[in-house]
């Protein structure tokens, strides 16, 4: 491989995917990541067809052991930077093209730059800042591009954390490094979640619009934010701090409005409970068999 080479990381991944693959196979090479979901939709062969390699993993390790299987690969074939995306990711156009521009420009001029990613991610903005190359916060993994030198030094991102969070912990073990993440003028389409109109106390007001994930997620979500502010505390304190603040009243909200809540305070207390302990890996069995049960509280 001599050009930048694009991942995705994927879980019964849905033929949407070969849309995209199939508009970016001619320029790059690609490596599709089966993380033990399986084939429900036939994806697989096809996306042979179209020319990417597929891994297949035996079981469902998490998006940083799948995202880091393929990287490992994607290094030893000789591509000097890889791009990674979740399976239902759209670049735009001019994505990979403004994120290799970007990463150049930032490495002329001699900057220590561990990654590069869209300026806008879906409804996120990634910078505030609008110097010629400006430092991007609280990145988002999917459309990041990542050079191998970078990868080397800062290391993969940790199989411990499996979901939620690794591209933070990423970001964070670069600033602690000296390294920079640069926002590159350009943007993706990518799903956050659902949107919702929750209804904590229903059939009271008031009525919270926010994004809300599969309920299973947010054991993996506070248990990662403790486990990364203990982690990066001494090197990142204020903005450990207030992210942890941030999402422990976000996560009051959930609680609140999740249906039964007493479900949803288990999950998450389960998940506080091993990010005190720095227990990492897949969630316990029955805190997701619990998860599965819970609904929410949403005006119509």
């Amino acid at each position: 491989m001599s050009d930048l080479a694009l991942v995705f990381s994927t879980f019964n991944p849905t033929p949407s995917l070969l849309e995209t693959v199939r508009g970016l196979a001619a320029q790059h090479p690609i490596i599709v990541v089966d993380d033990g979901g399986g084939d429900p939709y036939d994806v697989f062969s096809p996306l042979l067809g179209l020319g990417a390699r597929v891994l297949r993993r035996p079981s469902n390790d998490g998006i940083a052991a799948a995202l880091n299987a393929a990287i490992t690969v994607a290094f030893e074939d000789g591509a000097p930077a890889v791009v990674t995306f979740d399976q239902d990711s759209t670049p735009s156009s001019d994505t990979l093209r403004v994120l290799r521009a970007t990463w150049e420009q930032a490495s002329s001029a001699e900057h220590r730059v561990s990654g590069v990613v869209p300026a806008q991610f879906a409804e996120v903005r990634q910078t505030r800042s609008d110097d010629a190359l400006p430092v991007a916060r609280r990145v988002i993994q999917s459309g990041m591009l990542i050079p191998r030198e970078a990868w080397d030094s800062v290391g993969p991102f940790d199989e411990a954390l499996f979901i939620d969070l690794v591209d933070t912990d990423y970001e964070l073990r670069s600033m602690a490094l000296g390294f920079r993440i640069i926002a590159a003028p350009t943007r993706i389409e990518h799903e956050l979640g659902r949107p919702a109109r929750l209804r904590p106390f229903a059939p009271l007001p008031p009525t919270i619009s926010t994004m809300v994930s599969t309920p299973f997620r947010y054991y993996y979500r506070i248990r990662n934010r403790l486990i990364l502010t203990r982690r990066h505390l001494r090197t990142a304190p204020l903005r450990v701090l207030a992210d942890l603040a941030i999402d422990l009243a976000y996560f009051a909200l959930i609680a609140a409005s999740a249906r039964p809540r007493r479900l949803m305070v288990a999950v998450l207390f389960r998940g506080a409970a091993d990010g005190f302990r720095g227990r990492g890996g897949r969630a316990p069995a029955k805190t997701q068999v619990a998860a599965a049960r819970i609904s929410w509280s949403v005006s119509p």
